[in-house]
């Protein structure tokens, strides 16, 4: 399970060291690559990070539940599993981000991971602030919106 929330750098390469409490819970599974796709989270793009295992289980419960062809799913379809990349980690326990995925989001030098359970997400570290601001606000103006959660 991925919680907590890390600051780390981009190189000029694209690559990023997963941080090492993220690494652990990869190799506790015995995985060593990372399937990553474009999402946006309040009007911020972001990347969000599975492990195959996670991912395929994703996949497969998204195939179950909806209709090969209506117009929600071919939209997720094209818009989320389409930017999806298998990234394997390097030994220094980085993942090069492609290209293609660094042109959706718009990634400075500075990032930030975000575990939310079974994937983590990396926002710029400003479009992270965005973010959380964001939801800031909304609790303070809608403080019951949590209480979906049960919580």
């Amino acid at each position: 399970m991925f919680q907590g929330n890390f600051a780390n750098t981009l190189d000029e390469k694209g690559r990023v060291a997963i941080p090492a409490r993220f690494r652990e819970a990869l190799t506790s599974s015995g995985d060593d690559r990372l399937m990553v796709t474009a999402f946006e989270v309040s009007s911020v793009t972001c990347l969000e990070a599975y492990t195959p295992r996670d991912w395929d289980a994703f996949v497969d419960n998204l195939n179950s539940r909806t209709g090969s062809f209506s117009p929600a799913r071919l939209v997720f379809e094209s818009v989320y599993l389409g930017s999806a990349q298998a990234c394997p980690l390097d030994r220094q326990g980085r993942i090069l981000v492609p290209q293609t995925l660094r042109r959706q989001v718009d990634f400075e030098a500075e990032v930030t991971f975000v575990g939310v359970g079974k994937k983590f997400r990396i926002f710029s570290a400003a479009g992270y602030e965005k973010v959380l601001d964001a939801y800031r606000a909304m609790l303070r103006e809608r403080p019951d919106v949590l209480n979906d959660l049960g919580v």
